[in-house]
């Protein structure tokens, strides 16, 4: 079972280490409401690489994750879980995001243990990626709908050193 640390504060908020920010979203290009627009408000230059790949894949990235720098701190990298197609009020039913959270986060998982450093999108990373922290809100509850305590679950299904930071306000 993983270990999942709950955390009273702000996300956002620089941290002394590295980490991977994760959040939940649409393959429809759009960081347009909840975590997803404070992230593209605050790392703009992430959110165009974001909309990039959803216009070149579209809703064949549900169930995968995309890691990508912040392009304004070194140490902090974000992980987009494709988990619905739309966003907003025509997002995916629960069960759906559910099942592709769990696959999202498998994929993100597969990245993290197989990278050995280098560069994402140009950025050098400070250390490798088994090093860095991952952190997210209660990822789904907001706009997608869904209870945090199904999503929880799916995270205490990942076993070994995997840990997770769960930002609370």
């Amino acid at each position: 079972m993983s270990i999942i640390r709950y955390i009273t504060g702000d996300i956002l908020k620089p941290k002394p280490y590295p980490r991977i920010i994760i959040h939940s979203c649409n393959c429809n290009g759009s960081w347009g409401g909840g975590i997803a627009y404070q992230l593209a408000v605050k790392y703009p230059e992430a959110e165009t690489v974001y909309m990039n790949h959803c216009t070149k894949y579209g809703s064949k990235l549900l169930g995968s994750s995309l890691l990508i720098p912040s392009f304004k701190d070194s140490d902090v990298l974000i992980a987009c879980l494709f988990t619905s197609s739309f966003g907003g009020s025509s997002h995916d039913h629960s069960s759906s995001i559910l099942r592709y959270t769990e696959e999202a986060i498998n994929d993100l998982i597969n990245t993290i243990a197989t990278e050995k450093g280098g560069p994402i999108y140009g950025a050098e990373l400070q250390k490798p990626l088994t090093e860095y922290e991952l952190e997210l809100p209660k990822i789904n509850s907001g706009i997608f709908g869904v209870p945090w305590e199904l999503t929880e679950q799916v995270l205490k299904k990942y076993t070994g050193n995997i840990s997770f930071n769960v930002y609370t306000f």
